[in-house]
């Protein structure tokens, strides 16, 4: 008895052997007896009764089903006595080991939080948690119990769940539609997939899975029903939970505008085999307003007005789709660089940075005749534009020439080949700016000195851009020219020879078309007709670009299929694509399909509230077996149904943050912000309201539930906004299951303990404290004491005798 007892300070006993020395009154022995008391109470006594058992708290839930439970009984419990039971999962209750489950205790969710709780209300002094770890409810980290809590990990059922069911938000009625469904599985096993479409099943699917995830398509042909709903249940071969194996998602039926194809023939054709409403037509089809639900171009941004450019790139950027596909007159070869249309693309048609050049050559033969100072820009003032944006592309060793010309003895070099270096652009720059118009059109010399110039380089590539208003007065007796009828077919003819090439702009309805066409085709460069002046400086630059680049790849090869969202799971190897125009990435755009050195030949990419696809190969010609592949009529078809979506005024975002969901509401109409509105987000029979936290933005919280998988989004009564959620069932996500055990022994101070070896728990000795039933005995002998002098102080004092007194 004595043996358990303990004393905190022992050393205060040392003042009971002052006692005996203290004066001696009335009543001394209770006095000295509550003293004494007193003193050791102050020494803190306390009597301890050491426990060598723990309450066991056994998960029950639907992860586990009766795996806990029988190792439970199987374990070697070296106990003094039988240990209190406990059976938890959405709830606890106290049992006995050998009792099963009571049916009125739900297995769907497991608390640990809970069951912490619970045993932390006993008496127990340590427990054994035997658990997956996984949580559907609560927070065990931040409910440890001031207990000693061992833990025992045991692995939870092997399950094959479907993940999620992936499908697009919309499609028009007769399309052809593919849905996903997400597999995740711990086994291997064959499954069957059941999908079923607006409660109409699809053939099932029989499949073989690996352990991890597999993705399952499937595809049905789009009614005329307001919306689709799409299902999918799956079955094993193996005995695993059936909680998870179901998802059902929905799809808007919209009755889409048509798409606009203009002189593409053989994309058109591909999308009609896609069910899509398709219009031919040329650039005249540009007019406001664009009531397409997408746009396919090849052509030349020569054969458009600004007009038409601002145009396209403003249905873009206000939530048109946009794909410019490849052809003789697409992207680096039609004249796209720096128009607006360009910077609404996934690509740069400019390769400065992305290839390996040879040395080049280039001349600019200018006319500054008087007729150049006509019109508002004036004519002279655009070609400096172009000129300049020529000089801006160039490399520093790139040899840069201007030539100007009007009557034959003005013709003059505003600056002679030179390396663009710094300091020659800045010089050239300056020459150009400083040029102005003056007399008639006399080509000749210029052209000439141009040739003579350019064979005296070592340049491997020589090229000349002879840019004029007018009618060309050589051979004529004005302006110095000599009265002798230029050839100039043959000067062209004979620099290309030579390895100079020769291309012409005709700018203006008075130019000397029919001339300065023969000279590019007898200089084996190209021809230009710029009747809107204002689309000149892009002319120049294209011109440059097409001159001194490489732009066309052809060579025949395989190019690679990249993993994307847009990308069929299933789609294999592509064969063979013949050739495609070389471009660069933009930073943020995406590469689905890309080519040699990883240039882009499918790409996509988000401008503004719209999107936008670049597709560097031309079906017409160039695709090879690329073109005729029977994956790429789906591949592209998937493309354009991506550039049809259209912003909805209210866009949700929705994410996963521990057991909420967060979502995220942009509020755009018209391309304006709409703020102060009222927004309430409904899941599951939950609701809350949305807070404004940025113009156009609102967001939300809503705690994730088993019972549905749509959140849905109202103003007022009115439907905003819908979305599909997917929430792996936590009951069955153990992700890091094993670790939370791990966390709540070594935070408790218990232990992780083998289900291998006897479990022999050393909990806390039961303690209980002395002193205060010491110090209170003490209190009431001095109490005691007190009364007692108090009364005797009231009692009548005896009188001495007589016999005394003598």
């Amino acid at each position: 008895m004595l043996a358990n007892l303990s004393l905190s300070w022992p050393w205060i006993l040392l003042s009971l052997l002052a006692l005996p020395f203290l004066r001696r009154k009335p009543f001394w022995g209770l006095r000295y007896a509550g003293l004494g008391l007193l003193l050791v109470s102050l020494s803190q006594p306390s009597f301890v009764q050491p426990s060598k058992t723990a309450a066991l708290l056994i998960d029950v839930s639907d992860s586990l089903a009766n795996k806990a439970l029988d190792l439970s009984r199987e374990l070697k419990l070296d106990f003094e006595r039988q240990p209190d039971v406990y059976y938890f999962a959405s709830d606890v209750t106290e049992t006995r080991l050998e009792e099963d489950i009571p049916g009125f205790l739900s297995t769907s969710q497991t608390d640990i939080a809970k069951a912490l709780q619970v045993v932390q209300a006993s008496d127990n002094q340590r427990a054994l948690l035997i658990s997956d770890g996984a949580e559907s409810l609560g927070e065990a980290l931040r409910a440890l119990p001031n207990i000693p809590v061992d833990t025992l990990y045991v692995p939870s059922q092997a399950n094959t769940r479907l993940v999620s069911l992936v499908a697009p938000d919309s499609v028009s009625p007769g399309e052809t539609v593919e849905a996903t469904a997400v597999i995740e599985s711990d086994m291997a096993t064959t499954l069957t997939l059941a999908p079923s479409i607006n409660g109409t099943p699809l053939s099932p699917i029989v499949q073989d899975i690996p352990a991890g995830r597999s993705a399952i398509p499937f595809r049905f042909q789009a009614g005329d029903t307001a919306t689709i709903d799409v299902s999918a249940q799956l079955s094993t071969s193996s005995v695993q939970p059936v909680q998870d194996d179901a998802q059902t998602s929905f799809i808007s039926v919209n009755n889409r505008s048509p798409v606009l194809v203009i002189d593409d023939p053989a994309m058109a054709n591909l999308l009609r085999t896609q069910n899509f409403d398709v219009i031919e037509s040329g650039p005249e089809a540009v007019v406001s307003p664009l009531e397409y639900s997408a746009i396919i171009l090849r052509d030349s941004a020569s054969k458009f007005t600004t007009g038409q450019l601002e145009l396209l790139e403003s249905y873009v950027v206000n939530g048109g789709g946009l794909m410019m596909t490849g052809g003789p007159e697409s992207f680096g070869f039609g004249a796209w660089y720096r128009t607006p249309v360009e910077s609404v693309l996934p690509v740069n048609t400019d390769l400065r940075t992305e290839v390996d050049l040879p040395l080049v050559g280039l001349v600019i033969v200018l006319d500054r005749s008087q007729s150049m100072s006509t019109g508002s820009p004036s004519k002279i003032d655009l070609a400096k534009e172009g000129a300049i944006s020529v000089v801006d592309l160039a490399y520093k060793d790139d040899l840069l020439g201007m030539i100007v010309f009007s009557d034959a003895a003005s013709t003059e070099w505003a600056f002679k080949l030179r390396r663009a270096t710094d300091q020659g652009k800045r010089e050239m720059l300056n020459a150009i700016l400083a040029l102005e118009t003056e007399g008639g059109t006399v080509l000749q010399p210029a052209y000439e000195q141009a040739i003579q110039s350019l064979q005296q380089t070592q340049a491997s590539i020589k090229h000349i851009i002879i840019l004029s208003d007018g009618k060309l007065y050589d051979g004529g007796n004005v302006f110095g020219a000599t009265g002798q009828i230029v050839d100039f077919e043959a000067v062209a003819k004979a620099a290309l020879d030579l390895g100079i090439t020769s291309s012409t702009i005709a700018i203006g309805d008075g130019a000397d078309f029919e001339r300065l066409s023969a000279i590019a085709a007898a200089g084996g460069g190209r021809y230009y007709e710029a009747l809107n002046v204002t689309t000149l400086p892009q002319i120049f630059t294209n011109e440059a670009l097409t001159a001194t680049r490489s732009l066309l790849r052809e060579e025949a090869f395989s190019p690679n299929i990249r993993t994307h969202p847009l990308i069929p799971n299933a789609i294999g190897s592509a064969p063979s694509l013949n050739a495609y125009i070389a471009t660069s990435l933009k930073e943020n755009a995406e590469t689905l399909v890309d080519g040699l050195q990883g240039e882009p030949i499918l790409a996509v990419h988000r401008q503004g509230l719209g999107r936008s696809a670049a597709l560097t190969t031309d079906l017409n010609s160039w695709a090879g077996q690329f073109g005729t592949w029977q994956a790429t009529p789906s591949l592209l078809g998937t493309v354009v149904r991506w550039l049809q979506a259209r912003p909805v005024s209210y866009a949700a975002e929705v994410n996963r943050e521990s057991q909420s969901w967060h979502v995220v509401v942009d509020a755009v109409k018209d391309g304006k912000y709409l703020n102060n509105e009222t927004l309430e987000l409904r899941y599951g029979g939950q609701s809350a309201n949305f807070e404004q936290v940025a113009p156009g933005r609102y967001e939300a919280y809503v705690p994730i539930t088993a019972d549905s998988n749509t959140l849905v989004v109202v103003d007022g009564e009115e439907v905003v906004a819908r979305k599909q959620v997917y929430s792996q069932n936590a009951e069955f996500d153990t992700t890091g299951g094993e670790e939370t055990l791990k966390q709540i022994a070594l935070r408790t101070g218990g232990k992780v303990i083998s289900a291998t070896d006897p479990y022999s728990p050393l909990a806390p000795a039961n303690k209980t404290e002395l002193w205060p039933y010491l110090a209170a005995l003490a209190f009431l002998l001095f109490m005691l004491e007190l009364f007692l002098r108090r009364f005797a102080e009231f009692l009548p004092q005896r009188k001495p005798s007589q016999g005394a007194r003598a």
